[in-house]
């Protein structure tokens, strides 16, 4: 079994992008900087942080603060929580606070200031939208009502708040700030806490930070453009360098639907206002690029070493992995180079496996959108499965070579998966329309004219590669794949569960305007990748039960957003059950979806035998 989580362990020759990364980070002529380091779910961006990470802290470069966005998700002050994280680290780090006697109280004075501004504009709400309502309070005589409220919060967060202040005082700095005239003196907290930082950064040790920001993208859109705002506002002095991991997609809509308003009322011809607005935050896009074919036999290949070889062996592989991808970053790293560097030390059988993943390592990236943690994922599920024959008694290669092969048919043709299943349950023995396919596969007949959604490249391709699906126990492997079967869907297992709770949110609202809002506000930035996934979840709810309303209503919603491929996805899923099911309630949702697609031919076509949805539709 393998984890999916973020490593320092480099098995995709991601080094390169961590050492293109750090050589624009550490040279001083680029500093300050933000650098988007883009890409989709799953893809390595925690990753290539964590590599970049442990390269910096071996050079001594820089000294390195690691941010994890998602761990402050539920502060409701985003901008605060990234600033005063920060510098906590900053004050633990012993890299970066020099060792002399003399320099201790400087640098304890130094962050006692910090800390102290970072109180302050969190009592005051300094942001670029916070200051406009105190001032406009101030002006329209409203600070006699919210200089209580402020006091208050002073109150209750007394131990915070300390050090740096009495009530009295309190009272007195409110008065001075909010009533004065002087629109400058609203803006000190913010240019104060920029210069202190600055110097901070001046006088240690080292002399510039990188900050390594992680998961953004998991953020609520109001939380990712305050910790933007907060990096360009508050820390974007002299001596820093800023990597944001995220998927330039959500991040993109999360803007837009934080300025939807904005948008709506701008002309046609403008540019896209969330790729703007990146562009004043992010000076250099860095975009991790898909892997080839030949990347995904290799880590295929790698991840099978890191489960059968021991520690030793692995390490010795794993080098000189490393050593090779620096020299050939474009050829396969495979069987002939493991058994260059272990030669005889070899498990048995190990050669055999590693041989036949690599026969439809094309095939494995392609059905699983060439993402690795998706890769992984499927493996994880390939060896459970296994494990699961090994419980019957069934230990023979052949046999769990037999399985990958019906995962593969499982994951990209579903309904293909499915009509195997039912052949083979039919039947004592090798289904005839199996042993026909597996003719037309290796050319033995032209006839194909039964079996026409079988002839795919890929599909025939896995019929034809031996084992012979024919040559095995098939009510076995079926067996072990119990789980698909029964939720006739592919690749449940492999949906992450964040993905799974933000449908579930959907799926259980309990009015129309609830889901509706959470369809425009959430799963409107979600990227390409997580919406096939919530449709996946979608469709295998139609299909357990095609009556089922709130599946429809959330499709509905999505198609009225216009989250891309909604329509599509309703279109494919209404192909395949009975429309006849559909509750009549729905008509004037359907309606509304027809009038936005000017009555579709493809849509009045499948719905059409549902006579009364029709009559609904047409006010009947």
């Amino acid at each position: 079994m393998w984890s999916d989580k973020e490593t320092s362990e480099d098995l995709l020759g991601y080094t390169v992008h961590s050492s293109l990364l750090k050589s624009v980070i550490t040279n001083e002529k680029n500093l300050p900087i933000t650098v988007g380091l883009y890409g989709d779910w799953g893809l390595g961006k925690s990753s290539i942080l964590k590599i970049l990470e442990k390269q910096l802290e071996e050079d001594g470069d820089a000294v390195v603060v690691y941010f994890d966005g998602w761990t402050f998700e539920d502060f409701d002050d985003a901008k605060m929580a990234l600033i005063q994280g920060i510098v906590d680290a900053l004050e633990k780090n012993q890299k970066f606070i020099p060792k002399a006697e003399t320099t201790l109280q400087k640098f304890k004075d130094q962050f006692s200031k910090l800390k102290n501004s970072i109180n302050w504009m969190r009592l005051l709400k300094f942001s670029v939208k916070g200051i406009v309502p105190v001032a406009t309070a101030a002006v329209t005589g409203g600070v006699s009502m919210i200089i209580p409220t402020l006091l208050s919060a002073i109150k209750e967060n007394r131990d915070d708040l300390s050090n740096i202040l009495s009530e009295e005082n309190a009272e007195n700095f409110l008065r001075e700030t909010l009533c004065s005239e002087d629109e400058e003196k609203k803006y000190t907290a913010v240019r104060d806490f920029r210069k202190d930082f600055e110097k901070l950064i001046e006088d240690s040790k080292q002399g510039k930070i990188v900050v390594l920001i992680d998961d953004l993208d998991r953020c609520l859109p109001r939380h990712i453009i305050d910790n933007l705002e907060a990096i360009k506002l508050f820390l974007n002095v002299p001596g820093t360098a800023f990597v944001i991991a995220a998927d330039k997609y959500i991040v993109s809509n999360a803007i837009k639907s934080e300025y939807k308003e904005i948008i709506e009322a701008a002309s046609e011809d403008r540019p896209n206002l969330g790729d703007s607005y990146m562009e004043k935050f992010i000076q250099l896009p860095y975009t991790i690029p898909t892997l080839s074919p030949k990347e995904v036999e290799t880590y295929v290949t790698l991840l099978f070493c890191q489960s059968i070889l021991n520690k030793e062996s692995f390490d010795k592989v794993r080098n000189d992995f490393t050593e090779f991808v620096s020299i050939n970053k474009f050829d396969r790293y495979g069987w002939t180079n493991i058994q260059t560097i272990l030669k005889d030390n070899l498990p048995e059988n190990m050669g055999e496996t590693i041989g036949f993943f690599s026969l439809f390592s094309r095939i494995i990236g392609n059905s699983l959108r060439w993402n690795p943690r998706l890769i992984k994922r499927f493996l994880n599920a390939y060896e459970i499965r296994v494990r699961l024959l090994e419980q019957s008694g069934i230990n023979d290669s052949k046999s769990k070579f037999a399985l990958l092969k019906l995962m593969l048919i499982e994951q990209k043709f579903i309904d293909q998966f499915k009509q195997l299943n039912t052949w083979v349950m039919s039947s004592i023995d090798s289904p005839k329309e199996l042993i026909d396919i597996e003719k037309y596969a290796n050319a033995e007949t032209n006839d194909i004219a039964d079996y026409k959604d079988w002839n795919s490249p890929d599909l025939l391709q896995i019929v034809r590669t031996e084992p012979k699906f024919s040559s095995v126990n098939m009510r076995e492997l079926f067996w072990v794949s119990r789980d698909n079967i029964i939720d006739e869907m592919s690749g449940m297992s492999l949906i992450s569960s964040r993905v799974k709770a933000l449908f579930n949110k959907a799926y259980n609202a309990t009015t129309d305007p609830i889901c509706k809002e959470y369809c425009e506000k959430e799963l409107s930035i979600l990227s390409v990748v997580d919406l096939h996934d919530i449709f996946d979840l979608l469709d295998a709810k139609i299909l357990l039960n095609p009556k089922d309303k709130k599946a429809y209503t959330i499709y509905y919603f999505c198609i009225m957003s216009e989250i891309p491929n909604a329509y599509n996805r309703l279109l494919s899923i209404l192909s395949r059950i009975d429309v006849s099911s559909i509750p009549f309630s729905l008509g004037n949702k359907f309606k509304e979806i027809l009038l936005k697609f000017a009555y579709d031919k493809k849509l009045q076509e499948l719905i059409s035998k549902n006579k009364p949805l029709m009559n609904s539709i047409n006010g009947k």
